[in-house]
């Protein structure tokens, strides 16, 4: 593809990436305005976002399989339409039900745009440069999460929440038309006449939607209840390998790339949600800040992590993603470390060399880790393996949030049963969530230095001559 084409294609792919990042983190700030003007307690409002990230972990590898077959980028393209006629209906919602319903909607249209996107950039920049380019798709995620409180601000402020959703129909649009008229023909599979998997779809969807509302809902109440989950894995695991036509490929987890780079997305992708949520509460409950001061304060994390993506994605070309990751995983315990020792009082210069650490240390893993796993992939299997990852980073994102306020309210009740101050208890509660955060990154660390050999990508010569020969 010539070049300044398979700029024109990143471009457009990042539209999505922009538009959906932008979206998520806008609506953490509309999200008290929308639970006052449908009188709804806290509870029940999380669901708004709940909601959306259910349908896209339960339906990435769908559409990713979905992309292989009829190729990346019209699933790309049509996500972009069903994305803007979901916020369309978010904005016109008249009660609190229609607004999640509206969002599970808007979801399917973000699923495909997450998984099938960075397996349409993954196919249109050469081995050489495909780490550069996915950089540059993290880049455009910190953006969107940087610019996301401020826009949400001044829209919900000016407009009202709904504006929040309205905002997303023109961009949404504009990436269809022009990835109608751009994108180049992606590959496909041959045996594009296998049947779907719908058993182990409906078995993976059941698992993850119940995995997350006992842990977002019922986990301090009845723990006992994520027993059913782990059956529904277990039955989706077994029934898949004896599937003939199984939605989890295995083939592409036999590939040491794949496997490895898997393993340390679960361990990257769900501590580095730990910040994101405890933080500002940390902020606000703890030192009084102001939610504009709390929200300024976390922008140092996405700002951070904008800057370096590209760097760590060009990097990663040159070295390879092992060391790089390594490194990540070294930058991410230390920033944990950090977060463990915050005291009741102010020490905003500790807290703020903590965000760049983790923001620095988020963007040097994203994009290596990615290139690694997709330059290990089959160009044909692009759209499945980039929905696998976006699957793994979504899934663990949820985890991380469930798992961080579960166990950080268990030791909050438990330091304020014992009579602890408040704020020495939040702190105290806050140091043993970020110790185990830290213990978390310690192992990811360990598994990415033990296979640094094993996932050094094949020179590219080496790699065009694979290619062309699937």
């Amino acid at each position: 593809m010539e070049g300044s084409n398979k700029w024109l294609v990143l471009f457009i792919v990042s539209i999505g990436i922009f538009m959906s990042t932008l979206d998520s983190s806008i609506l953490n700030i509309a999200n008290p305005t929308i639970a006052n003007d449908f009188s709804v307690p806290v509870d029940l409002v999380q669901w708004v976002s709940t909601s959306y990230m259910m349908v896209i972990t339960a339906t990435l590898l769908l559409f990713g399989r979905l992309g292989d077959r009829i190729g990346n980028d019209r699933v790309y393209t049509g996500g972009f339409l069903l994305f803007a006629a979901g916020s369309w209906l978010c904005s016109t919602v008249p009660t609190l039900g229609f607004l999640i319903l509206s969002r599970i909607f808007q979801g399917i249209g973000a699923s495909m745009l997450m998984a099938t996107g960075i397996g349409i950039v993954s196919n249109t920049f050469p081995a050489a440069e495909r780490g550069k380019a996915l950089g540059l798709t993290g880049t455009v995620v910190g953006i969107g999460t940087m610019t996301g409180p401020s826009v949400g601000g001044f829209l919900v402020a000016t407009w009202g929440w709904p504006a929040i959703f309205l905002i997303n129909v023109p961009i949404g649009v504009m990436g269809f038309l022009m990835g109608w008229k751009y994108f180049p023909e992606q590959p496909r599979q041959q045996d594009d006449k296998k049947p779907f998997d719908l058993p182990g779809l409906l078995l993976m969807m059941a698992a993850v939607v119940t995995l997350l509302t006992i842990l977002s809902q019922y986990l301090d109440e009845k723990p006992v209840l994520l027993v059913l989950p782990m059956l529904l894995l277990t039955g989706f695991y077994f029934y898949e390998r004896q599937s003939p036509n199984p939605l989890l490929d295995f083939e592409l987890l036999r590939i040491p790339q794949v496997l490895y780079g898997s393993i340390q997305a679960a361990c990257s992708y769900m501590t580095q949600t730990f910040p994101v949520f405890l933080i500002p509460f940390y902020l606000e409950k703890v030192l009084g800040f102001l939610p504009s001061q709390s929200g300024l304060m976390m922008t140092i994390l996405p700002v951070s992590h904008s800057i370096v993506a590209p760097l760590a994605g060009s990097l990663s070309d040159r070295i390879g993603p092992a060391y790089l990751t390594s490194l990540a995983f070294l930058l991410q315990g230390t920033a944990h470390l950090i977060f463990a020792s915050l005291q009741p009082h102010p020490d905003l210069v500790r807290l703020g060399v903590g965000l760049v650490l983790m923001g620095i240390g988020n963007a040097m893993f994203g994009s290596p880790n990615n290139s690694s796993i997709l330059g290990a992939c089959p160009r044909e299997k692009a759209g499945y393996a980039g929905g696998f990852v976006a699957t793994i980073r979504n899934l663990f994102y949820a985890l991380g949030i469930a798992t961080s306020v579960g166990f950080f309210t268990f030791f909050l009740q438990n330091n304020l049963t014992a009579a602890v101050p408040y704020t020495q208890a939040f702190t105290g509660s806050l140091a043993v969530v970020y110790r185990i955060a830290a213990a978390i990154a310690l192992l990811g660390l360990v598994i990415s230095w033990e296979t640094r050999n094993i996932r050094q990508p094949a020179p590219p010569q080496v790699e065009s001559e694979v290619n062309r020969s699937v």
